[in-house]
């Protein structure tokens, strides 16, 4: 897929990585992490983190008590996440894979993850690959299990996406030099959601509209009994 071989480019620039894709999301990246893992990971939880990048959600999933599976595409970010989880001393509750999301159907079996974490992932990738990771965290996400995605969004009104317009041409510039990467904001994500059997329990927007926190919950089947309340 193209996006694959964008991301390989990533692999040149990834001790530059984090502070690009921090500066493209106006500081909100690092931040929105911290609150994910506050409010959404619990001990013993077995979390998926689709495009782990250079590790820093997935220390401080890990941090919590919490069994991480993280991946990437980008050789040079897994470097730089290994040495992270050796500094925490992690080791035991983190594993990183080097795959690319469109490999998730031979990866990971039905059913495995309690919570699928994804910031600033979705939007680097283009809309059939969207669709696709969704279908596949839906099927991996054990029943009543959230998926959690932090990623920039098009705002409604026209005024506001004139003004993301604005300042995001010299953001992406520098951020491009910096990590050779960008995202292209998600037009719809809750339509996504919605589309791949999601129910967004929570939704939170930045002040601008420029960035999204959206939760959602895999349901049970009609034919389980257990409390949706109760951690599956």
């Amino acid at each position: 897929m193209a996006s694959y071989v964008f991301m390989k480019v990533l692999e040149s620039s990834a001790r530059r990585y984090d502070a690009g894709i921090n500066m493209l999301s106006l500081g909100q990246s690092e931040e929105v992490k911290r609150e994910i893992v506050k409010n959404y990971i619990t001990v013993g939880d077995k979390v998926l983190e689709i495009g782990c990048g250079t590790g820093t959600l997935a220390v401080l999933c890990a941090e919590k008590s919490a069994l991480v599976t993280g991946f990437d595409v980008s050789l040079g970010m897994l470097d730089i996440a290994r040495k992270k989880i050796e500094e925490s001393n992690l080791t035991d509750r983190i594993e990183l894979k080097h795959m690319g999301a469109v490999e998730m159907d031979k990866a990971f079996d039905d059913e495995t993850f309690h919570k699928i974490v994804s910031t600033l992932f979705l939007s680097e990738l283009y809309s059939d690959e969207q669709k696709y990771v969704l279908r596949e965290a839906y099927r991996v996400l054990k029943p009543g299990g959230l998926i959690i995605i932090a990623d920039e969004i098009k705002p409604q009104s026209l005024a506001r996406r004139i003004l993301q317009l604005l300042i995001r041409i010299p953001l992406v510039a520098i951020t491009y030099i910096l990590t050779q990467t960008s995202t292209r904001p998600l037009k719809d994500i809750r339509n996504l959601l919605a589309e791949a059997g999601f129910e967004i329990i929570y939704q939170k927007k930045s002040r601008l509209d420029f960035f999204g926190l959206y939760v959602a919950r895999k349901g049970y089947p009609k034919w389980d009994s257990k409390n949706p309340s109760e951690q599956p």
